[in-house]
Formats: C-alpha cells, sequence, structure tokens
C-alpha cells in the first residue's frame, strides 16, 4: 500500500489529532558543520543536537567498525586512562589438538594530549591502516547512530508515543505538528534519508488506538521511577540533586499526561494520583536530607 493511498483513509475524519511518523536513514554518515547548518536551518533547537564527535568515541567507534568481518584478528582494549587508549591488535591460531593461541601483533594508541593522529608500532599493519583512517573521518563526522539518537531526543522533546515495543513508528501529537515537520526536512538533508508523516484525524477507531498507545506509555513510565523511588526508600541516593531530578520528571509526565487527555481524552486522574504519591516521597526524602 502505497503512502498516498494510507494519507487518503486518514484524511476524511474530524479534527487533526496527531501524526504518524517513520524513518529511513540511508548515507545518513554527516560532518558535524553539516549536521548543525541542516539543523538551524529546519528551525530545530541546537540543544536536539547529539553530542560533538570526540577522540575517544572516534577511535572506539573506528575499531568496532575495523572488527566487523573478522575471523582471525581480535581488536582488545588494553588500556584506559586519564592520559591515554591503547587497543591491541590480537591474531588467533588454532592447532590440529584443538588449542587455541592468541599473539598480539601491534598497538594502536590515543594520546589524548595530541590526538590529531593515532600512533602504532606497526603503522602499515592493514587493521592498523584501517582504524586510522576511519579514526580520521570519525573524528568531525556524526554516524547514522548519532542521527538516530537526535531523531529519538526530538521525539521524546515532542510527547511522542512508540506504537511499536522496539520503536521505528511513532505517534507525535498535533500541538508539535511544526516541530515534527521540521524534523522531516532536517531528515530529508541527511544523505538520501527520509521521515515519513502521516496526519491523522479524529475518529473513534484513531482515538481509542491512540489513546491506549499512549496510556500504556505513561503506565510504563510511572512502573519504571515508582520501582526505583521504593530503591530510594530503602537506601536513599548521596546527591540531592538526584532527587530533585526526579521531581522535574514527576512535572513532565504530568504535562504529557494532560496533553495526551486534551488531544485524546485519555484518563489521566489515576496517573495525577500516582504521580502525587511519587512526589510526596520524594519530597520526604529531600526533608530528611536537609534535617
Amino acid at each position: 500500500m502505497s503512502l498516498d493511498l494510507i494519507r487518503s483513509y486518514t484524511l476524511n475524519a474530524g479534527r487533526h489529532v496527531g501524526d504518524l511518523l517513520w524513518w529511513t536513514l540511508t548515507d545518513a554518515r554527516i560532518t558535524r558543520s553539516l549536521l548543525e547548518s541542516v539543523w538551524a536551518n529546519a528551525g530545530l533547537a541546537a540543544g536536539l543536537l547529539p553530542e560533538p564527535p570526540t577522540p575517544e568515541k572516534a577511535l572506539k567507534t573506528a575499531v568496532r567498525e575495523s572488527q566487523v568481518g573478522q575471523h582471525d584478528h581480535l581488536l582488545r582494549l588494553g588500556k584506559e586512562d586519564e592520559d591515554e587508549i591503547v587497543f591491541a591488535v590480537m591474531v588467533e591460531a588454532r592447532d590440529s589438538a584443538g588449542n587455541v593461541s592468541l599473539t598480539q601483533e601491534a598497538r594502536v594508541r590515543l594520546d589524548r594530549h595530541a590526538p590529531a593522529k593515532l600512533d602504532s608500532d606497526r603503522p602499515g599493519h592493514d587493521l592498523v591502516v584501517s582504524i586510522s583512517t576511519a579514526y580520521d573521518r570519525l573524528l568531525t563526522t556524526h554516524t547514522a547512530d548519532d542521527v538516530r539518537r537526535a531523531l529519538v531526543k526530538t521525539l521524546n522533546c515532542c510527547a511522542a508515543v512508540t506504537l511499536r515495543e522496539n520503536g521505528g513508528v511513532y505517534w507525535v501529537p498535533a500541538p508539535y505538528a511544526e516541530t515534527l515537520r521540521q524534523l522531516q526536512r532536517a531528515v530529508s538533508n541527511i544523505g538520501a534519508s527520509r521521515l515519513d508523516v502521516v496526519p491523522i484525524h479524529a475518529s473513534a477507531e484513531a482515538t481509542a488506538a491512540l489513546g491506549h498507545a499512549a496510556r500504556t506509555s505513561i503506565d510504563e513510565e510511572i512502573s519504571v521511577l515508582r520501582a526505583e523511588i521504593e530503591g530510594f526508600l530503602i537506601a536513599p541516593p548521596e546527591r540531592a540533586s538526584t532527587l530533585a531530578r526526579r521531581l522535574e520528571t514527576f512535572e513532565a509526565l504530568r504535562s504529557k499526561a494532560r496533553l495526551y487527555h486534551t488531544v485524546l481524552q485519555v484518563q489521566v486522574q489515576d496517573l495525577e494520583t500516582a504521580l502525587n504519591k511519587l512526589t510526596l516521597q520524594v519530597e520526604g526524602l529531600l526533608q530528611t536530607k536537609a534535617a
């Protein structure tokens, strides 16, 4: 079924209640400077961008990429401290008796104080060359996984509801329609990627299905928080800031629940009650720390 045909079945009802969306990331590697430009041109907040690439992340990602497809060679972390990160290139050998031995063939080292280039005792080794080449690229480039994290971060700020257990298909409430379309414009300028949006309009079936998904989403978040707070009651965290952040989380959930109620008439009174109880528990812990 084509996307246009799907849309034709969703545009004949009442008011716009939100949008279904999914995406495909293709050729999604992008330099930091270009991603910042794409993001700004789409009108999206800079705070929704992924963290900038770092030498440590570039090295570890380069090692993961270079390990793919290797059957006899292993890349193993040898050392990691505030001054350097060292990976060992190991070759695996097996004999007719079933014995397995490992021999180190090379070292790849990142000097945290001079991260422009990697060091190695065998710079011509095929795997060392592969790691170094990938490292040079990744120092200034975001991977498709970085882009995916930025998408999810943006959707979380739009009170999005996951409609599949493993993600991939989301519903975003109508008040965030403009932000979603800004995100769509940004994604369309990242390689050959695309973010497809299908508007959903009010109908009994749409309201029931989306309302159930929205309610389930909040229930799951509250269950996780409830278990965490029960643990805090037994062993309070050392930092008061940890508790303060939970109060901010509760307020964000309240806002999300009220939004779902406004858009989909989701019943939220019991959710408010549960959040109020958790709030009182955290405030009690904060008072105990202050005393």
